[in-house]
């Protein structure tokens, strides 16, 4: 990049016993600067994202709402649009779809939907995420392709922004696609036997995330400049120890105490110690976008006030 994006910051957001919980929560957010809460799209003890999403709107005026992400294989893709446009006109343009092809393999068993290989989810989402883009347009729309077949829908209603779309992904195929469509790429570990497992948290290590940026400049070409790079900080921890808590962390990955800290998707130290591993990433990566977990969005809102923006 010719430049440095600022610093933007996000909150992830997925449980709530009550509505006022989950308006705090969203309140908690914008009021902490954070840019976006965003929530994943699985079966488990979880709140659905759509609607949560709009309740999270309603409650705030700043703030950005969005998945990170829908599973595209459990939503048709025109269905889905018209949900993201209406949330985007009824929140004043502050919807952000991230979609994913799909992956964790107990969703699939739940909703007893047969799960394809990784290349044809992949190629699916990237069918709908032109899907999307054709009914957002002002024209009707119509679709030809391997897996959807769509004949002159005219969505309503338009957005009133354009919405961005979020791709995340570890493999070369789905980043590759993403640095060709997506406004804002994930970079992720890649995703192993379709379940969180060490195979797939040794694609989390720091020399593993170069090879990944290299496939998305690779991909994006010319556009490289326009896309937005995010990343998912799946552990937080303030702490004055940060071996002894990595030590104790690195079983449950199957990954080495040096690699969990060397990883970017763990930030485990000081705060002043987590802000220059932020910066330092960036430098190495171009990530300007993070997203922080529920339990850490209070614990390190002092580095968003400090480095969003910046």
């Amino acid at each position: 990049m010719a430049s440095k994006r600022p610093f933007k910051f996000g909150a992830k957001a997925t449980k709530a016993a009550t509505g006022k919980e989950w308006a705090d929560l969203a309140r908690q957010a914008e009021d902490l600067g954070y840019v976006s809460l965003q929530i994943d799209d699985h079966f488990g003890g979880q709140l659905s994202p759509i609607p949560a999403c709009m309740a999270a709107a309603a409650v705030t005026s700043r703030l950005q709402v969005g998945t990170l992400v829908a599973g595209n294989d459990f939503r048709n893709p025109v269905v889905l649009a018209k949900e993201a446009s209406t949330i985007d006109l009824l929140s004043d343009g502050r919807f952000i779809l991230g979609i994913g092809a799909g992956w964790l393999k107990g969703d699939y068993a739940i909703a007893g939907i047969q799960q394809d290989d990784a290349h044809t989810r992949i190629e699916r989402m990237g069918e709908a995420i032109d899907i999307f883009r054709g009914v957002w347009s002002a024209e009707p729309f119509s679709f030809s392709g391997e897996h959807y077949q769509i004949a002159e829908v005219t969505g309503y209603p338009k957005p009133v922004s354009d919405i961005p779309i979020l791709v995340g992904g570890g493999g070369r195929q789905v980043l590759t696609l993403a640095a060709q469509k997506a406004d804002i790429v994930g970079i992720n570990p890649k995703i192993v036997g379709r379940t969180i497992n060490p195979r797939s948290m040794a694609t989390a290590a720091a020399d593993v995330v170069d090879e990944k940026l290299s496939w998305v400049r690779e991909g994006a070409g010319d556009r490289y400049e326009q896309i937005e790079l995010q990343l998912q900080v799946f552990v937080t921890v303030v702490t004055d120890d940060p071996m002894a808590v990595a030590e104790k962390l690195a079983p449950n990955f199957g990954l080495p105490p040096e690699v969990v800290l060397a990883a970017p998707y763990f930030q485990i130290g000081p705060l002043e110690k987590i802000k220059d591993d932020l910066v330092e990433l960036r430098d190495r990566w171009d990530i300007s976008y993070i997203a922080f977990q529920q339990d850490a969005t209070q614990a390190v809102a002092p580095l968003v006030s400090q480095l969003a923006g910046s």
